[in-house]
């Protein structure tokens, strides 16, 4: 009887197919597929994208939350497709930080990949947020966070409990020797088990190096992608492969590498025109190793760059620094496209920055709109909004009125904002940061150089930033003074004023002087 069962299971075991997990591209192999991928479809249609935090922008219900139905209603305000007003900001797209369900406010700890938060409404919801932001020529883009999920989250609660194949989602140990890693940092212990979570032990990471891992997040990008969105902006791109995730002398970089353009070379499978930026927030030289897996990498280099200028009155590497940058992205990929931008999310706001000086404020965005790439301008930045960390108060409720009733997503009190001008303030005062905006956005976007044309810096005084911008057979001469006295600025040749942000800023012959903290755009003859 024995012998028969032995027999029985040997042919079982030989009749049973194995699971072959598919050889994995190499990351050679993969820029072969991705060399001819580019965001030039994107990029001709946005001339600029807004970052809006969900629960802090438009409350629709009265319970002081943000929501989608909300943030319908305000589209108009983001751009009512009509050129002939100038009561909406212009913008061409939106990044939404995360809206599935989470039970933080944030929603950067996720329970439900294919979810929307109740907070925020349903997948009805989205599906007219959707259509109605197509019908102004709104792109859309979600946040996604790959490197990790909330500790509810089903993957990980099975996991962690040692239910298969839920426990190889996340990096769980039942034994691990700690001196075989960098360091313990990031490693928590449950259920007599450690477990890595980067970022707290309320975020467990995920284990990209599993196929089946690797499978669901693919399912994640199907399911929006079939609803219709236009992009990703994908969270904590560095952190995948974590230095403290794996042993000492692991090729984490390499492997990360691989990891996002593999992901990257799925979405272009299914639409090549969906757009991709990462968060890697580094310094140029280690972002761009990055780059070959998205469209575009945040430059944190250069927003801090700017910020630094316009509070300082001094900018005396700028230009070098954002130049060099540039090509250390461009010599990894030759479709980079930059996402530039002043604060965001996780920092404080501009505005609180440059000290509540609104003349420093306008000027940082001057900078920012006559610069290559992608602006991305923060909700509430056009409004001069202000916030500092913690990070509830640079994520303050937008300010649509004087007083508190809807919209107003009251989801946090204001600490910061209880004076900041109201938008239906700001649209009646054609001097204000609302304007202001608008209509550098509108210039950008009438301005095909602004967008794609070449940059050459030219030399100056530490005061000034200078450069040029030059497109098909135009060339544009822009110079902004960061100081807050008068600079004198000699051209080589003459030209014609395009935009001057101050009408005491002057040219005479070959002669400019440049009000304090102004910017003057020329075409030069």
């Amino acid at each position: 009887m024995k012998k028969l069962i032995i027999v029985l299971l040997l042919l079982l075991s030989a009749c049973t197919p194995k699971v072959v997990e598919p050889k994995r591209k190499t990351v050679n192999e993969l820029e072969e597929i991705l060399k001819d991928a580019d965001a030039e479809a994107f990029e001709q249609d946005v001339s600029t994208a807004y970052s809006l935090f969900p629960i802090a922008f438009a409350d629709s219900d009265n319970n002081n939350k943000g929501d989608l139905k909300g943030i319908i209603s305000k589209l108009n305000y983001l751009n009512d497709n009509d050129p002939t007003t100038d009561t909406d900001l212009g913008i061409d797209a939106i990044w939404f930080n995360p809206i599935y369900p989470s039970a933080t406010y944030h929603k950067y700890d996720i329970d439900d990949y294919k979810a929307i938060d109740r907070d925020f409404g349903t997948i009805d919801d989205f599906k007219t947020l959707i259509t109605e932001a197509h019908k102004r020529n709104i792109k859309i883009i979600l946040d996604m966070v790959f490197n990790h999920t909330s500790d509810t989250h089903p993957w990980f609660v099975k996991g962690i409990a040692g239910t298969k194949p839920f426990d190889e989602y996340y990096m769980i140990k039942t034994q691990i020797k700690m001196s075989d890693y960098p360091s313990n940092a990031g490693w928590h212990g449950k259920n007599s088990k450690m477990y890595f979570g980067g970022f707290w032990n309320e975020m467990p990471d995920l284990n990209a190096e599993n196929e089946l891992v690797r499978a669901e997040l693919r399912s994640v990008l199907d399911f929006w992608m079939e609803l219709g969105v236009d992009g990703f902006r994908f969270d904590a791109v560095t952190q995948v492969y974590a230095t403290n995730e794996y042993p000492k002398g692991n090729p984490n970089l390499s492997m990360s590498k691989q990891f996002w353009m593999e992901m990257k070379a799925y979405i272009e499978s299914k639409d090549k025109d969906i757009f991709t930026v990462g968060e890697a927030w580094e310094t140029a030289n280690l972002a761009a190793s990055y780059a070959a897996g998205f469209d575009s990498v945040f430059n944190f280099d250069l927003a801090q760059g700017i910020v630094n200028a316009v509070e300082n009155g001094s900018a005396p590497n700028l230009m070098d620094n954002y130049i060099n940058g540039k090509a250390v992205f461009d010599a990894k990929t030759d479709h980079y496209v930059d996402a530039i931008f002043l604060t965001n999310h996780d920092q404080n706001r501009i505005m609180s920055e440059v000290s509540g000086d609104i003349d420093k404020a306008k000027l940082a965005a001057n900078i920012l709109f006559t610069l290559p790439g992608i602006p991305f301008v923060y909700y509430g930045e056009e409004l001069g909004m202000k916030g500092m960390k913690p990070d509830e108060h640079i994520r303050e409720p937008f300010v649509w009125t004087k007083g508190t009733s809807i919209p107003m997503a009251d989801w946090v009190e204001n600490q910061y904002n209880k004076t900041t001008p109201s938008y239906e303030e700001q649209v009646l005062d054609q001097n204000s940061m609302f304007h202001h905006y608008r209509k550098w956005i509108a210039l950008r976007k009438d301005n095909a150089i602004l967008r794609f044309g070449e940059i050459q810096k030219v030399q100056t005084t530490f005061s000034l930033i200078g450069f040029t911008r030059t497109y098909e057979s135009k060339t544009w001469l822009i110079l902004h003074n960061v100081s807050n006295i008068e600079q004198v600025y000699t051209l080589n040749k003459s030209g014609t004023i395009i935009h001057s942000s101050k009408s005491s800023t002057s040219v005479v012959d070959l002669s400019v002087t440049l009000s304090p903290r102004s910017t003057l755009i020329m075409e030069i003859n």
